[in-house]
């Protein structure tokens, strides 16, 4: 079980390097699906960095969340949901206290804040009809990366 979990995050986390986040980049925005991927990849390294208490690293991932949250800011109806609204109405407000306690370097509030952003994105999914859309927390570390800050 954990080597097919393993093996689906490598090709999430492929596919997610494979489309890029600048839709000025590639003269045409990816699609709702690919930069959910994106979300869903810097998301969970941003849980780890805090889980690990690495400020550093927090606001780097801060930072690749932001400009994911600005490419579906971009994106106005899909499948008839208003993706731009739900972005400003839910995910903005719980990235940007995320993105101030992070600035802070207070770490009890950035756990708090994260947990807030994962509950945010729940919030969005329901919202456009998507329940079945949950994500949860993970703590399990299938990357190449060590998470804790450097001495």
């Amino acid at each position: 079980m954990q080597r097919q979990s393993l093996l689906v995050t490598l090709l999430a986390a492929a596919l997610a390097a494979a489309v890029p986040i600048n839709p000025a980049a590639a003269g045409e925005g990816p699609g709702l699906v690919a930069l959910m991927g994106h979300m869903q990849y810097y998301a969970h390294k941003l849980g780890l960095a805090v889980s690990a208490q690495n400020k550093a690293l927090q606001g780097y991932y801060v930072h690749e969340v932001e400009e994911v949250i600005e490419a579906l800011e971009e994106i106005e109806k899909s499948d008839e949901v208003e993706i731009a609204k739900l972005v400003k109405v839910n995910l903005v407000p719980a990235f940007e206290a995320l993105e101030q306690a992070v600035g802070a370097g207070d770490q009890e509030r950035v756990d708090v804040a994260y947990e807030g952003l994962l509950s945010a994105c729940n919030t969005c999914h329901k919202a456009a009809n998507r329940p079945y859309i949950h994500i949860v927390r993970q703590t399990g570390n299938p990357y190449m990366q060590d998470f804790k800050p450097t001495p």
